[in-house]
């Protein structure tokens, strides 16, 4: 194995991101979930226990070697398996 190879972690958990305006968004590989609502604060990581739950807030996607950030939502997650999924009901200004 060649000295400065670099092998990129495959993280198990993938998302779904719907809502009315932009449709369904994938996005894979993704090291860990943080919700962060007005009512409470959650971070899911893999192989975490099922949980359903509404956001009003931001969700962000922790990649590898990015963020990926929906804020001012108000919607509904549910984690379950490593398949996140988020159904936007509506963007907060």
């Amino acid at each position: 194995m060649a000295e400065n190879s670099y092998i990129q972690k495959k993280y198990k958990i993938s998302a779904e991101i719907v809502d009315r305006y932009n449709g369904l968004k994938s996005v894979d590989n993704i090291r860990m979930i943080r919700v962060i609502s007005k009512d409470h604060n959650m971070l899911i990581m893999e192989d975490f226990m099922p949980v359903i739950g509404e956001v009003t807030g931001r969700v962000e996607l922790v990649l590898e070697d990015d963020v990926v950030s929906v804020d001012g939502i108000h919607g509904f997650y549910m984690h379950k398996k490593n398949q996140f999924r988020l159904l936007i009901e509506s963007y907060q200004e």
